[in-house]
Parts: C-alpha cells; structure tokens; sequence
C-alpha cells in the first residue's frame, strides 16, 4: 500500500537524488525508503490517471520501486535526470500492466485512458526532450530553435545566422538525426 511520505523525511534536490540511487545500489535501507519518499506519491497518482485502477496503481508503484531498487547501479546520469529515469521505467510499467490487464479483458475503458495526454506525461516528455536537446551542439541547437520553435523557414534562418542555405539544411539533417538517437537512448521512441 501507497503510503505519504514520512514527516521529516530526507527530500535531496536533484543532485541528491544519483547519490541516493548509489546508497539503494549497494543495499542501503534508508536510500531506498527517502526514494520511495519522494516517488510513490507521484508514480501513484501517474499509475491512477493512466490505469484508472487504484489497485494496479498501487501494483505499479512497487514494481517500478522494486525495479528502481534492482537496476540502480545501471543508472547514468549523463542520460537523464534520475526522475525522468524513474518515470521512463513507470511508463513502460504501465503498458505492461495495460497489456496484462487487457488479456483478462478486467478493465474496459483503459484503451482510452492510455491515450489521454495527462499533464505528467508531458512533463516527462519535455524532460526526455530537454535533455535529448543538451546533448546536442550549440550549432545544432541553435538550428533547431530557430525553425522548430520560433518557426523560421530555412531561408529565415540562413538569413538570421548568416549562414549559406546548405549550410542550414546540413546543420538541421545532422541536428535532427542526433536528437533522434539522444531519444533513443533515453528510451522515448516514435
């Protein structure tokens, strides 16, 4: 069962929380139980909203703890914040427990939840890409953010960067392919 966190409980910021993954890899009790302190909350109400189930919310919680717990020693932080990592893992918990659940046929109406856009989805997916876009060249980057997300036309940003148009259209081909594969190896694919 999903209990709130301790009164007094240990809340690390985020640089904290790779430390805490280090202490729970090597079988410490207390870095396992602040983890829990600061996930079961969230990964409770995120299984809720996605599995409209209390019960598989709950189920979700202690898997990704436990799965947490086991794969600790594999987390790398120079691929993502330990959250988006904690909440990678509970994303494919959740399709899991969907899967398993649709074969019983128990749950009817989780087709639509799991395709509903909740908010901790989209935090979660801004994180992943945040940290896909960091991975990136301050060229590449810039490239990007000019047609991407100030929606400036090639020719635009050529003629904002001062830049030959081929350079552009190379700068955004080797650009969007290296953001490609940082998804990939933050495990968000599509």
């Amino acid at each position: 069962m999903v209990t709130a966190p301790r009164v007094g409980a240990i809340r690390p910021g985020l640089d904290g929380q790779p430390v805490l993954l280090a202490r729970a890899a090597t079988g410490d009790e207390r870095a396992v139980n602040e983890l829990y302190d600061l996930y079961a909350g969230p990964l409770y109400g995120f299984g809720l909203r996605r599995l409209a189930d209390p019960d598989l919310a709950e189920e979700l919680v202690q898997r990704v703890m436990t799965r947490l717990w086991q794969l600790a020693d594999r987390y790398d932080g120079s691929r993502s914040s330990v959250r988006t990592w904690v909440f990678t893992i509970a994303r494919t918990t959740v399709i899991d427990l969907y899967r398993r659940q649709r074969r019983s046929d128990a749950v009817a109406d989780i087709p639509d939840r799991a395709q509903e856009g909740d908010e901790l989805d989209a935090l979660l997916l801004a994180e992943v890409m945040r940290a896909a876009l960091e991975r990136l060249s301050p060229q590449h980057r810039e490239v990007l953010a000019l047609a991407y997300f100030a929606g400036l036309s090639q020719v635009e940003v050529a003629n904002r960067l001062g830049l030959p148009l081929g350079t552009v259209k190379s700068r955004t081909y080797y650009a969007l392919k290296a953001l490609r594969l940082a998804c990939d190896e933050l495990g968000v694919t599509g």
